[in-house]
């Protein structure tokens, strides 16, 4: 009975290992960056640590950065688990918040319904975001990642265009590119009174157990788990590979939309220009997806604890003379040692399924055979 329960939280267990080797190696050479500064890594880290969970005013600061990642999070393991690497997460994020920010101020009616329609609209239109760069991979075979790319600088500038000739607020300094503040009664409620932590952290709560539901309960999530492995298989077995990139991928937008609905309904409580960009959210989102191997679960956890590291990299810029680019640092070496991890993983596969050797074999004399095996 011991065995069967050690075997169980062995294959639990086994996904996380290699993120955390990951972690470890990475805060190793955060220790190095801050020795070459002249600081005690070990004290640096103790700071970082307060300063991101020490106190209930920290932790709830980092939770409230945290919710925007894990929601881009889950949206980045949804495509790419289904082998659809769209990077395209910031743009959708911005299409979201943008109409949120809009819909919610300018329509017409009672406060549910501006809510209800802000929230659809929103979610509606970086669903459909995201599926534009599906067609085009359908239709032209256009690369994903590229198209997904120059998508999120059309959403920025675009919504930019909109925000700073259409819906600018111009009671407030003309310096920044915002739209008119929500009203207050259209606003995620505070978990805690006088706090920054908003019901946003509990909206990313549920989409995490929803979408570990969709991946591992249910009939498209099987589905779209086998075309991440071999599409072409998926094809000769009778799924639809085409369905699943265009449902993932529109998924996936819809998902990213939650997250510029969040923002804005619980943080700045109106559509600020590059604040979603400069906070990298969706690429922060990414690389915890990477590093918990598209668990949601494990998208919950890491996304707290990368959050954790901004947070108290913001806490040492104020307290230290290490700079704040440690907290960078640190994130940029722990998705390098995963994308290590994927770039292995992806030539294995590639050994494995082209069985044709490298060099044409030769004789024992150094001839290369021709055609049919023979020697002129």
């Amino acid at each position: 009975m011991k065995t069967s329960w050690s075997k169980k939280l062995g294959s639990i267990l086994a996904p996380f290992g290699q993120p955390f080797l990951a972690i470890f190696l990475a805060l190793l050479v955060g220790a190095v960056a801050i020795m070459i500064s002249g600081e005690n890594p070990f004290k640096i880290y103790r700071i970082m640590f307060n300063g991101a969970f020490g106190s209930e005013y920290y932790l709830l600061t980092t939770l409230t950065r945290a919710t925007p990642i894990i929601v881009t999070g889950l949206a980045a393991a949804l495509c790419w688990s289904s082998n659809y690497m769209g990077i395209g997460g910031e743009g959708q994020m911005i299409v979201g918040g943008f109409i949120c920010a809009v819909v919610s101020y300018h329509f017409p009616g009672p406060v549910w319904f501006k809510l209800l329609s802000g929230i659809v609209l929103a979610i509606a239109g970086s669903g459909l975001y995201s599926l534009f760069s599906a067609w085009l991979l359908d239709k032209f075979k256009m690369s994903l990642a590229i198209s997904t790319l120059m998508l999120n600088y059309s959403a920025a500038f675009i919504t930019m265009h909109f925000v700073q000739n259409v819906f600018l607020d111009k009671t407030v300094d003309a310096k920044l590119v915002q739209t008119h503040l929500i009203a207050e009664s259209i606003r995620l409620p505070k978990i805690i009174e006088g706090q920054r932590l908003h019901w946003g952290f509990i909206i990313a709560v549920v989409l995490v157990i929803l979408t570990w539901i969709l991946m591992n309960r249910t009939t498209f999530g099987y589905e779209s788990r086998m075309n991440g492995y071999n599409s072409h298989f998926c094809d000769y077995g009778g799924i639809n590979s085409k369905k699943i990139m265009y449902g993932m991928l529109m998924l996936s937008g819809m998902v990213c939309g939650i997250a510029g609905i969040i923002e804005v309904l619980g943080v700045n409580f109106r559509y600020v220009h590059n604040t979603y960009v400069s906070a990298s959210f969706a690429w922060i989102g990414l690389n915890a997806a990477l590093i918990s191997g598209y668990n949601p679960i494990g998208i919950l956890i890491t996304s707290i604890f990368l959050a954790g590291i901004s947070t108290g990299g913001s806490a040492l810029a104020r307290s230290t003379t290490v700079p704040l680019e440690i907290s960078s640092i640190i994130q940029g070496f722990i998705t390098l040692f995963i994308s290590a991890k994927i770039v292995i993983q992806f030539r294995k596969r590639q050994v494995k399924t082209d069985p044709r050797p490298l060099e044409p074999p030769q004789h024992s004399n150094g001839e290369i055979p021709a055609e049919g095996g023979l020697t002129s």
